[in-house]
């Protein structure tokens, strides 16, 4: 009886190790192929990423251009322009034609000032001339002077005063400008007092050792009296006729615009100037990863195929049972 049933105990042990043997195969062959799915995705997608940084240039970036609305004129704030250097060429050959390229904006500057902001003027106020006006507002001899040192791109002055004459005629224009404008030409004045600090000099007595000019100087004590300047501080009540307060001149409207476009216009180019370089540094960085991510990609392709050449071992394994489990079993006599 024992060597009828050992066989056929010995038998269903080998099925059921055979047939654990088959799942577990087949699970293994499963994880290889979603690995390898994975990582050859993975390689596929570190490699675009890769090639679209490699492929991006810094010189692709273009900086903004800087604009400024006429709405925007609102504030007086003194500007801090910093403009491009002209060469020597640049200036000997454009000189005169930048003098009458000046010359040609003051006038037409002037004729905005005299149309849109002096026809306000109360009784009181002074006139300015056409040079005045220059001196006072645009000062052309002084970027004409600039220009011939160097230390100014007229080129680029000029497109800025372009475009500052546009955006001040819209301005003056503006119903908030106009409504400002009437207020100052129709406000009434009204006493203001205050209080002024002020310093008087006194002449008081006093002794300097180091003067001769007594005849007993040598004598001690040494020097001679002397009268010396005493500053006395001393406050006085200063009273005057001055508009009421929040109410501003023509000049004083006109000068708070145009000191408002200079300065938006040079905070936005420097904010530009700054995302612009910011951009370029991030591409520069991108290419530097991007190359990296290339390595990387090639590294986890590498991994794609060994994990491949697994399942190539497992699919023959896999195939050499079919076939064994396909030959006949041996007849016996």
């Amino acid at each position: 009886m024992d060597d009828t049933e050992t066989p056929g105990f010995g038998l269903k042990v080998a099925r059921l190790l055979n047939r654990a043997e088959y799942i577990y195969l087949r699970i293994l062959r499963g994880v290889v192929l979603l690995l390898a799915t994975l990582l050859i995705l993975y390689a596929v997608w570190l490699a675009s990423v890769a090639l679209y940084k490699i492929s991006r240039s810094p010189d692709s970036v273009v900086e903004k251009k800087a604009e400024v609305s006429a709405p925007e004129l609102v504030e007086a704030v003194v500007p801090a322009q910093t403009l491009p250097i002209a060469t020597e060429a640049q200036e000997a050959k454009a000189s005169a034609e930048e003098h009458r390229a000046y010359g040609q904006f003051v006038k037409s500057y002037f004729g905005l000032y005299r149309s849109q902001f002096e026809r306000f003027k109360r009784p009181e106020d002074k006139s300015l001339s056409q040079d005045e006006f220059d001196d006072a507002f645009v000062q052309s001899q002084d970027r004409l002077s600039r220009i011939a040192q160097g230390k100014l791109n007229a080129s680029e002055d000029l497109a800025d005063l372009d475009t500052l004459l546009t955006t001040m005629t819209a301005a003056a224009s503006n119903p908030e400008t106009v409504k400002r404008l009437e207020r100052y030409r129709s406000a009434a004045k009204v006493q203001t007092c205050n209080n002024v600090d002020r310093v008087r000099t006194e002449y008081r007595s006093g002794w300097d050792r180091y003067s001769m000019a007594c005849s007993d100087w040598y004598a001690d004590p040494m020097g001679c009296p002397v009268r010396r300047p005493v500053a006395i501080p001393y406050q006085e009540r200063v009273c005057s006729m001055q508009l009421p307060k929040g109410v501003a001149s023509y000049t004083q409207v006109f000068r708070a615009f145009q000191d408002r476009f200079f300065d938006l216009l040079t905070s936005r180019r420097q904010q530009y100037a700054e995302e612009a370089a910011q951009e370029r540094s991030a591409i520069e960085l991108g290419v530097s990863e991007g190359k990296a991510s290339f390595g990387w990609a090639l590294y986890v392709f590498g991994g794609f195929l060994v994990l491949m050449f697994f399942f190539l071992l497992i699919a023959i394994e896999k195939h050499q049972r079919r076939l064994s489990d396909a030959e006949p079993a041996p007849v016996t006599e």
